[in-house]
């Protein structure tokens, strides 16, 4: 699981069945303080999130075929919760 900002949202004309209805988004990860670290990721939003929502994100094989029913999911990443608060201290 990976902390993240959900940065865009990804639109298609082609996708795979297990993307149909769901929506794609592209997450930055983000350290607690908010600053990006990494690549984006591409996530399917489980939860309702949206544009600028600090959310975690994450899956391990096999989650989303179960999670959304299906028989084949080539999904990597979900997004699973979206975030209220962080109680965060640098300990350095």
């Amino acid at each position: 699981m990976f902390l993240a900002r959900v940065e865009k949202k990804i639109i298609s004309s082609q996708k795979h069945d297990a993307y149909k209805g769901k929506i794609v988004f592209a997450v930055q990860p983000v350290s607690p303080d908010g600053t990006a670290k990494g690549n984006e990721w591409i996530a399917i939003d489980y939860v309702g999130a949206g544009i600028g929502d600090l959310v975690i994100c994450g899956g391990a094989p096999g989650v989303a075929k179960n999670v959304f029913g299906l028989d084949l999911a080539p999904i990597r990443t979900l997004i699973i919760a979206i975030v209220d608060k962080i109680n965060y201290h640098d300990i350095n």
